[in-house]
């Protein structure tokens, strides 16, 4: 399968992604340093980061529609592909 490492890729963002959304669900947005900042709380970096390598996987594996929009496929080879099933 030429698409096996992309897919693995996309499985590991995914599972990035459900932790940092659940770490997001039990701790604040933003958290306060010891110093008195104001940042953002590392998972949200996680998951959005996360969120854009699925995207970029979805669009190479064909999974959304406009990638699905440019795939083509030459009549001859599948034609040769329906023949190699028969």
């Amino acid at each position: 399968m030429a698409d096996r490492a992309a897919f693995a890729a996309y499985c590991q963002a995914w599972e990035r992604w459900v932790e940092a959304e659940e770490q997001l669900q039990k701790t604040p947005m933003l958290l306060k340093t010891p110093s008195g900042y104001v940042q953002q709380s590392p998972w949200l970096s996680v998951a959005n980061k996360q969120m854009e390598l699925m995207a970029r996987y979805m669009a190479e594996l064909g999974l959304t529609p406009s990638s699905r929009s440019r795939i083509t496929i030459q009549v001859a080879d599948a034609a040769q592909a329906v023949g190699m099933h028969l």
